[in-house]
């Protein structure tokens, strides 16, 4: 996979870039960095975070990453971000200080360099893949047929408690007299 992407600048201290190559998950990948300043005083964050220890020295200017990461099924969240890692408990996300460096632009480039390795080394089921894979698993469970097409004469039977990625089917449509008829078939249908 080639780190080939494109750049834009929506603000003096604020570069996008989108890569333009999925990762082996289909996932695409944007980047927002920034350059911050430590504006100085007491409640400046670099000078917080040398006084807590997070910190070795006070910066007096850094960079921000924030990463946009689209699923297939086009959910988009962060992800792939060197600067956030899970807490010591596992129950939120915190800094991560070993990422956070002065706003050069050599540490501007470890950090986009960082992020893409992240990105790019991602594998597994696609969201796609992992949806229709979890339908599959419902229906064995429950012996229901899944199909790819409507057959003809069929229709939606707009159950509520199919899952995502599926809806149900059935050759007659959804009423008390014919609940029990023995021609009765349903399916999930992949949507």
């Amino acid at each position: 996979m080639k780190k080939e992407y494109t750049v834009e600048q929506s603000a003096e201290k604020v570069w996008w870039y989108k890569f333009t190559e999925p990762n082996a998950k289909g996932e695409t990948f944007t980047i927002e960095l920034s350059l911050c300043t430590n504006w100085g005083g007491s409640h400046a964050l670099p000078v917080l975070w040398k006084q807590h220890g997070y910190m070795d020295r006070v910066l007096e200017t850094y960079w921000c990453i924030s990463t946009y990461m689209t699923d297939t099924e086009g959910r988009g969240w962060g992800a792939y971000n060197p600067q956030s890692k899970r807490s010591e408990d596992g129950k939120r996300a915190v800094i991560n200080f070993d990422w956070m460096f002065e706003g050069t632009e050599e540490n501007k480039e470890r950090l986009i360099d960082e992020a893409f390795r992240l990105f790019s080394i991602a594998t597994g089921e696609t969201a796609t893949e992992e949806k229709y894979r979890k339908v599959r698993e419902y229906a064995e469970e429950r012996n229901i047929e899944v199909l790819t097409e409507m057959p003809e004469g069929w229709v939606n039977l707009g159950y509520c408690t199919a899952p995502t990625g599926s809806t149900y089917i059935g050759n007659m449509k959804p009423n008390f007299h014919n609940l029990k008829d023995v021609n009765r078939r349903e399916a999930l249908l992949l949507v």
